[in-house]
């Protein structure tokens, strides 16, 4: 016994009995959340990601593929949200049990890098969840070969004079015509209006007339016999024109970028990665494969067949501007 009444094992029992009383205090003020069942990490779940080469040039498509594994009874939403990819070009997308495929076009001139990346999904009890992995990146070649402050720009066209003798003329040249051209109308106007006959115009809307133009491209067989600048410009006039007739903006006078300014629809938007790679076609001498010519007909004919009316078959009947009788 102790000078103070206490034996040995009252000592053993208080000590004993405040260890107990922290513990419960400790408890008591941990946040609860901790406790929850929300906040425990589910077992047997991973997401791993992957890009299918280290490096590329500005135009070519890589694939990053997910990995990913769920817990029982665990399933990805009808249409999986994936975050991490914003600010790059998405060009299509391949869903499998267990991964997911994501083609994306290098159209950055520095390095191209994805952020972090996310895949949400929803457990057994319907409660959402995430899975979370690194980003992936490459390094991005130059087109100009391993030596781009030798290589030699070509001009894309000739140099032509600024100043011609004749030009001078050009002015009374164009009155002359146009007042020939006023009076012809003016006499045939009255004419017909004379004779009181009218007739009708059949005028093709313009997804018919821009499917019409890519046929009559692909005839020609530009792209087949070597002329694949040719070949491009000419495709991607045709998709600038008809995107002014159906949006009413001067798309064949504007640069890729200020189109991009004055598209709002998302449905439009989906036309900017095919206006770029044609851009790189036509200005950055990249060379596409036939399987790539052939993809890119492919997205035109598909925004052209999405954005075209219900009723595409129908053609519109325009009446001659005279007056009948």
């Amino acid at each position: 016994m102790s000078d103070r009444g206490f034996t040995v094992y009252d000592l053993k029992r208080i000590k004993q009995a405040g260890l107990l009383y922290f513990l419960i205090l400790i408890g008591l003020l941990l946040p609860t959340d901790l406790w929850s069942q929300d906040n425990v990490q589910d077992t047997g779940t991973a997401l791993t990601a992957s890009i299918d080469q280290t490096s590329a040039k500005v135009g070519d498509t890589v694939v990053v593929h997910l990995s990913y594994s769920l817990p029982e009874g665990a399933q990805l939403p009808e249409e999986p949200q994936i975050k991490g990819l914003q600010g790059l070009t998405i060009l299509k997308k391949l869903i499998e049990p267990g991964r997911i495929s994501i083609t994306l076009l290098v159209d950055q001139l520095d390095q191209w890098r994805s952020g972090p990346l996310s895949l949400a999904y929803m457990d057994k009890d319907g409660k959402e969840k995430v899975l979370k992995a690194d980003p992936v990146s490459l390094t991005v070649l130059s087109n100009l070969g391993d030596r781009p402050e030798e290589a030699q720009l070509k001009p894309i066209q000739d140099i032509i004079p600024t100043k011609a003798g004749w030009l001078k003329f050009l002015p009374w040249v164009a009155i002359l015509m146009f007042a020939m051209l006023a009076l012809g109308c003016f006499f045939l106007y009255q004419k017909k209006r004379r004779s009181g006959k009218g007739s009708l115009e059949l005028i093709d809307p313009p997804h018919i007339r821009a499917q019409k133009e890519i046929e009559q491209l692909e005839a020609q067989g530009f792209f087949e016999k070597g002329h694949i600048k040719e070949y491009y410009f000419l495709f991607s006039e045709i998709l600038r024109r008809y995107l002014e007739s159906i949006r009413h903006f001067p798309a064949a006078e504007f640069t890729t970028e200020e189109i991009a300014n004055h598209l709002k629809d998302e449905q439009d938007r989906k036309l900017l990665p095919l206006l770029r790679q044609v851009d790189l076609v036509k200005f950055a001498d990249t060379i596409p494969t036939p399987a790539r010519k052939q993809e890119d007909l492919i997205a035109a004919k598909t925004y052209i067949n999405e954005t075209s009316p219900v009723n595409g078959s129908e053609e519109v009947s325009v009446l001659n501007p005279e007056v009948v009788s």
